[in-house]
C-alpha cells in the first residue's frame, strides 16, 4: 500500500509542481501575508493575481482556488512563502512526513502495551493509508488536525484537561471538525477543557484580528457562505463528501434547500448529542473508555459534518492505531460490534479501492456507510463493556 501510494504520487509529480494541487491556496495566503496584504487574503482578485505568479500554467481553472482556513493559519505559510512554489511544497510535504512518524510515539498505549501496534509498523500503516495519501498529493493540513486530536487525547489521558482544551483550541483552523468535538465535552461538563479551548480561541481571534483587521474578519463568514453558494469556484462538490451529506445529494437531494440544510444541522446536532451520551454512559475510566470516547466523537463529527472531505479521514488513525491492535487478535471469538469494527477498518485501509473510486467516479460518498458502520459499532462497543475489569484484558 506505501508503494503504491509513492507511485501515485510519483506519477503526478508533474501537476503537483504545477499548482494543480490545494496547496495552492496556501502558498497563495502565505504570500498575501509576506506582500503585506494580509487585508486581501479573501479578495478572489487578490488570490488570482498572486496565483497567476506561480501556477499560471494550470488549465482547469478560469479564477483562483480560494483560501478557506481563518487568518491565523496563513502565518503557518508565511515561511514558506518565501521558498519557490515546488519547494515550498516539499517542504511542506516533508514536515508533515515527520509528524506521521511522530503520532505513535504521541498515542499512549491502550491497556497491554504488547498489543500496541510497533512504532515502525505504525508509520507503515499511517503512511499506506489513502487519506493521508491524499493529503499529500494535495499538500492539505488534515496531518496537522490530527497532530492537534493526538496531543489533545494524550492530555486526556494524563488527566490535564485544561492543557487538553488548549491544544483542542489549536484545531480551529478547521473549526466545522473541532467545534462539534467542543460542544461534546461541553455536554459532558468537562469545564476545564472547555476553558482551555476558549482560551485558545480568543488567542486566535485576537491573532487573526491583528493580522488582516477586524473589517476583514468580520467579513469571512460573509466570504464562505458565498463560496457554498456559488459553483465552479475550486469547492469540492457535495457528491466528493464521505459524509450524510454525500450520500443525500448522491440520491439527488438538493442542497441549496433550506429544508435540507437545516436537516443537515439538525443531524449534527444529533452527532454531538449521541458522542456525548455514549460516552457519558461509558464512563472516564479505565483508559481505554476515554480513547473510545474520543475516537467515536470524531467518527461521528466526521460522518455527520456539512464540509468533510475524504483527505479529512486522516483523524480516523487514532481508533485505527488504538484499537486496531487491541480487536484483530482473536477475532474470529470476538462478538459482532467488534467484528464489525474491524471490517469497517479493513475497508478503509484497502487503498487500491480508494484511489479507483477518486479517480475513475471524483465521488466518495459512500465511506459514509462505512463511517455509519464504523460508529454504530464502537457505540455498541461501549454499551456493552461500560468500566469492567474485562476490558483491557480480553483476549
Amino acid at each position: 500500500m506505501v508503494v503504491l501510494n509513492a507511485l501515485i504520487l510519483w506519477q503526478l509529480r508533474e501537476p503537483i509542481v504545477q499548482g494543480y494541487s490545494d496547496f495552492a491556496a496556501l502558498y497563495t495566503a502565505g504570500k498575501l501575508v509576506q506582500q503585506e496584504r494580509a487585508s486581501s487574503l479573501y479578495d478572489r482578485v487578490a488570490q488570482w493575481q498572486v496565483q497567476q505568479e506561480f501556477a499560471s500554467s494550470v488549465k482547469i481553472r478560469s479564477g483562483p482556488l480560494p483560501y478557506i482556513r481563518p487568518p491565523f493559519e496563513a502565518l503557518l505559510f508565511w515561511p514558506l512563502a518565501h521558498l519557490q512554489y515546488p519547494t515550498a511544497f516539499l517542504l511542506w510535504m516533508a514536515v508533515k512526513i515527520v509528524i506521521l512518524c511522530a503520532i505513535p510515539l504521541a498515542l499512549r498505549p491502550l491497556g497491554d502495551s504488547a498489543k500496541a501496534i510497533p512504532p515502525i509498523l505504525a508509520n507503515l500503516l499511517a503512511l499506506a493509508f489513502f487519506p493521508v495519501a491524499l493529503d499529500l498529493l494535495e499538500g492539505q493540513d488534515g496531518v496537522l488536525l490530527l497532530l492537534v486530536f493526538v496531543l489533545t487525547l494524550n492530555s486526556l489521558q494524563r488527566r490535564a484537561e485544561f492543557r487538553s482544551g488548549l491544544f483542542l483550541g489549536l484545531g480551529l483552523f478547521k473549526f466545522h471538525l473541532v467545534l462539534p468535538i467542543a460542544l461534546v465535552f461541553l455536554l459532558r461538563r468537562k469545564n476545564r477543557v472547555v476553558a482551555g479551548f476558549l482560551a485558545t480561541a480568543l488567542v486566535l481571534v485576537l491573532i487573526s484580528a491583528q493580522v488582516v483587521g477586524w473589517a476583514t474578519l468580520m467579513a469571512y463568514p460573509r466570504y464562505l457562505w458565498d463560496l457554498n453558494r456559488a459553483s465552479g469556484v475550486g469547492v469540492s462538490t457535495a457528491t466528493s463528501m464521505p459524509n450524510i451529506r454525500g450520500l443525500l445529494a448522491a440520491f439527488g437531494v438538493s442542497q441549496t434547500s433550506t429544508l435540507v440544510m437545516g436537516f443537515l444541522w439538525a443531524v449534527e446536532l444529533c452527532g454531538v448529542v449521541f458522542s456525548a451520551y455514549i460516552w457519558r454512559r461509558a464512563g472516564n475510566e479505565p483508559n481505554a473508555f476515554t480513547i473510545l470516547g474520543f475516537s467515536l466523537s470524531i467518527v461521528v463529527t466526521l460522518l455527520t459534518s456539512y464540509y468533510i472531505y475524504s483527505y479529512d479521514l486522516t483523524l480516523l488513525l487514532i481508533p485505527i492505531l488504538q484499537f486496531g491492535g487491541f480487536f484483530l487478535p482473536g477475532l474470529r471469538k470476538r462478538v459482532l460490534s467488534e467484528k464489525l469494527f474491524v471490517v469497517s477498518l479493513a475497508v478503509l485501509l484497502f487503498t487500491p479501492l480508494h484511489w479507483v473510486v477518486i479517480f475513475r467516479f471524483g465521488a466518495s460518498y459512500w465511506l459514509a456507510l462505512v463511517l455509519l458502520t464504523m460508529s454504530l459499532a464502537m457505540a455498541w462497543i461501549a454499551e456493552r463493556r461500560r468500566p469492567t475489569p474485562g476490558f483491557l484484558s480480553d483476549d
